[in-house]
């Protein structure tokens, strides 16, 4: 990628609209989704960061009220099963042998391992999160802002490696809302453009590893 200003804020401008699909629906964005615009902002956005891109997120497109519907059903739990896009939920709450708790080596649980080490990455930037996400730090609207902080910032390698640790869990989240009873596609069709993008960052990479592979969290802010 071409490290120039603009690239980076081209690309720090397209995780941040793409993380606008996992927050609560806002009826401004979903008429830009309906219209095209979001998908010519992709194309542009990406162009400028350098790695193109074509989405198709006008023929999912939703009214705001089914939008509402379809979010509240696949994330925040009004009807069981949900898929709530958080990454301590898809992966072993702890590796460390150290806790004594029956869980520890089990999914399914808030504030496992990834949460802390977001916890730790924000506070050596001395960033804050909203309270809302006091319990759920690496919920994927955060993952994705502190990508798009390290991104803007020209912290490259340490984006690279943040993505490694951190959305290895997407193909998870996709399948799990792909099982869903309601209409998720275009959550589905968001999950996919984000690995499709962050796929295509790390090949820049000669030292790529895939994303679906685990690896021991980062040390770069220790």
């Amino acid at each position: 990628m071409n490290n120039t200003c603009a690239s980076r804020q081209a690309l720090q401008n397209l995780l941040q609209l793409l993380a606008e699909f996992f927050a609560f629906p806002d009826e401004e964005f979903c008429a830009a989704v309906r219209t095209g615009l979001v998908d010519l902002q992709v194309k542009e956005l990406s162009q400028g960061a350098g790695l193109p891109r074509e989405s198709e997120f006008k023929k999912d497109a939703l009214t705001y009220g089914e939008w509402v519907t379809a979010y509240n059903h696949c994330f925040l739990g009004v009807q069981k099963p949900f898929a709530p896009p958080i990454e301590s939920i898809y992966k072993p709450w702890t590796g460390d042998e150290s806790f004594q708790v029956s869980f520890k080596a089990q999914k399914g649980y808030l504030m496992g391992d990834s949460a802390h080490h977001v916890q730790h990455i924000l506070k050596s930037f001395g960033l804050e999160i909203p309270l809302e996400y006091t319990m759920m730090p690496d919920h994927l609207i955060i993952l994705l802002e502190l990508l798009a902080f390290l991104v803007g910032g020209g912290f490259e390698k340490e984006a690279k490696q943040f993505c490694r640790d951190h959305f290895d869990w997407l193909p998870d989240l996709h399948r799990a809302v792909e099982a869903l009873p309601v209409n998720g596609r275009l959550f589905m069709a968001a999950l996919a453009e984000l690995e499709g993008l962050l796929q295509a960052f790390l090949s820049q990479d000669q030292n790529h590893v895939p994303l679906q592979e685990m690896i021991a969290p980062a040390k770069f802010l220790n």
